[in-house]
């Protein structure tokens, strides 16, 4: 299979970078293109593939094809190209442009999957959930899912769910960042030293997710495990209790979901 990546950009480079360190393909199978031909000279070199002088010949033999581009192209980069995609694979990273609207602008002429992996693709550990149209068939999301495992796990919601997931995997890690940032300032007010405190923070919240992901229980069991009556989890609980600290994290869920329903409007500006 040969693949063409259309904006190889940091998530693009990240992509491609999983799919060879995985051994899913090889360096002169995968060709890129970016805004100028310089640019995809530039990063194919970084990445050790091939590049292209236009986003045509960049998916000329390519039987994949990544959408990497900002959302306001898009559409005008499909439509530019809507000859070349008769009969291949379309996989858009693209936040906010629906896959039916993807695949008008191929005229029809394309198979279309949204996908939204997360920034931990670059570790290859990102989760990508993956949204097909009713245009790919069940090979189609066999390869997707093949591609996304490449740079950490994979999995296959419907299209409506997809502004959730862009809140919760998308946009969570942020949040994440800022309780981890949180969490050791408060190290650094108790006396540790700054990265002494960071590296603390990372291994806790680290730590949480391991115990959620490997052993299958609740985040509330596992919290019941780990907190001691009147003991000093319990103290820190009561006070993110008080603040209404879960409430605050899911109404920060809310608006970016919010958020990601209004970019998918055509109405909507970023």
């Amino acid at each position: 299979m040969n693949y063409a990546v259309l904006g190889a950009g940091k998530m693009g480079g990240a992509l491609v970078r999983g799919m060879l360190a995985s051994g899913l393909t090889i360096g002169d199978r995968v060709t890129v293109s970016a805004k100028t031909p310089e640019s995809a000279a530039k990063t194919a070199s970084a990445l050790g593939v091939k590049s292209a002088v236009s986003n045509a010949e960049a998916l000329r033999d390519a039987g994949i094809v990544f959408l990497c581009v900002k959302p306001a192209q898009a559409s005008a980069v499909l439509a530019s190209v809507a000859a070349e995609l008769e009969g291949k694979l379309l996989i858009s990273i693209v936040a906010g442009i629906r896959s039916e609207e993807l695949f008008q602008a191929t005229e029809g002429k394309a198979r279309v999957i949204r996908s939204m992996p997360n920034t931990a693709v670059r570790l290859r550990k990102g989760i990508t959930a993956l949204a097909p149209h009713p245009s790919c068939n069940e090979e189609d999301l066999t390869a997707a899912s093949a591609i996304f495992s490449s740079v950490g796990s994979a999995l296959v919601v419907r299209e409506d769910d997809l502004d959730a997931v862009t809140a919760v995997s998308g946009s969570g890690p942020a949040f994440a960042l800022l309780m981890l940032e949180a969490m050791a300032q408060g190290g650094i007010d108790g006396g540790l030293e700054p990265e002494i405190a960071k590296t603390l923070a990372a291994g806790a919240l680290a730590a949480a997710a391991a115990l959620v992901n490997e052993t299958g229980e609740t985040p509330l069991a596992l919290r019941a495990e780990i907190t001691s009556p009147a003991g000093t989890t319990a103290a820190g609980l009561s006070v993110l209790e008080q603040k209404d600290f879960p409430g605050i994290v899911r109404d920060s869920i809310r608006a970016a979901r919010n958020r990601s329903i209004e970019l998918s409007s055509p109405k909507s500006s970023s």
